[in-house]
């Protein structure tokens, strides 16, 4: 039996498949003694309900929200809705190709192009030598361009570290020319190496989660503990130089409320921190306006991320 990605499931299909246990949650029957198992199970294109009845505690001890698992099940309607009908529910502790259950930001291929194109425009020689130590690295640079800028809110697709860098890194080649005071320069490297740290902050399986170093330290401290081990390889790198980039790095969040060990002080800085918020700001207006259930209302839910309704007319 062939497997059928969740956005082509309907009822009345009898499903095998391989999906993300995006959740789980034992809950007790209303009007008799026992429990059932109630799980969102996901791939990259979409998410779908579904419900074990027999052997649901078992079945919840031994499962945990972002395991892959092996699903056999019946696709019903309920509340108009599809639902998957559990006959068996298996983990699988294979090696995953997370491609198959995350999705790829789109336009990847001009983003590399012009991810190149920024970092040759840079004509600051001890810049030019940092970007090339860094990204010369092959493995590091697959790993950043493969990496999600974010778990939920914003960008939060393989690849949407890269598409998210690169449009904040644009967005400040283009401000520069309207603002001849700030270094252009530093505010486009800036840009490109703000959320580097996300690369060890997160890891892709079944879903985008955090791993211990991203739990503990947070994508600022270790972008700019990773970014001081790199700078200390370039040889003479001015002293001057380090120092803002670093404050660049953590003071892109702008407030001490939202995680940044410090504000922004001084221009270029500041620059960045809005160019930041604003490209964040326009994927998670847009997606919400994508992905809203009702296509026909001008309103989408409210969104949990922007604590608003978006008006999408």
């Amino acid at each position: 039996m062939p497997e059928i990605p969740v956005n082509q499931i309907r009822p009345g299909l009898n499903v095998r498949g391989t999906f993300a246990l995006k959740a789980k949650k034992l809950l007790s029957f209303r009007e008799a003694p026992g429990c059932f198992l109630a799980v969102t199970l996901g791939d990259r294109t979409g998410e779908v309900e579904g419900r074990l009845w027999e052997g649901a505690e078992e079945a919840g001890a031994r499962l945990k929200a972002g395991d892959i698992v092996t699903v056999e099940a019946l696709a019903v309607e309920y509340n108009r809705l599809v639902q998957l009908r559990i006959d068996s529910i298996v983990k699988e502790n294979g090696q995953i190709d997370p491609a198959r259950f995350i999705p790829f930001a789109k336009g990847l291929d001009k983003a590399k192009e012009k991810f190149h194109q920024l970092i040759n425009s840079l004509t600051d020689p001890p810049l030019k030598s940092l970007f090339s130590l860094l990204f010369s690295e092959q493995n590091f640079y697959e790993s950043f361009c493969l990496a999600p800028a974010a778990k939920q809110y914003h960008h939060a697709l393989m690849g949407g570290l890269l598409l998210h860098s690169v449009s904040v890194a644009a967005a400040a080649d283009g401000i520069a020319g309207n603002y001849p005071q700030a270094n252009r320069d530093l505010l486009v490297a800036g840009a490109i190496l703000h959320d580097i740290g996300k690369v060890q902050e997160y890891c892709c399986r079944g879903a985008v989660e955090q791993t211990d170093e991203g739990r503990l330290l947070g994508h600022i401290v270790s972008g700019a503990l990773f970014l001081e081990r790199y700078i200390e390889k370039v040889p003479g790198f001015p002293g001057e130089l380090r120092l803002k980039l670093l404050h660049i790095l953590i003071s892109h969040h702008g407030r001490y409320e939202w995680q940044s060990p410090k504000r922004p002080k001084f221009l270029e800085a500041a620059l960045l921190h809005q160019l930041d918020m604003l490209d964040t700001q326009v994927d998670m207006f847009s997606r919400a306006a994508a992905s809203r259930e009702d296509k026909d209302s001008p309103w989408t839910g409210w969104v949990k991320g922007l604590d608003r309704y978006i008006y999408c007319k």
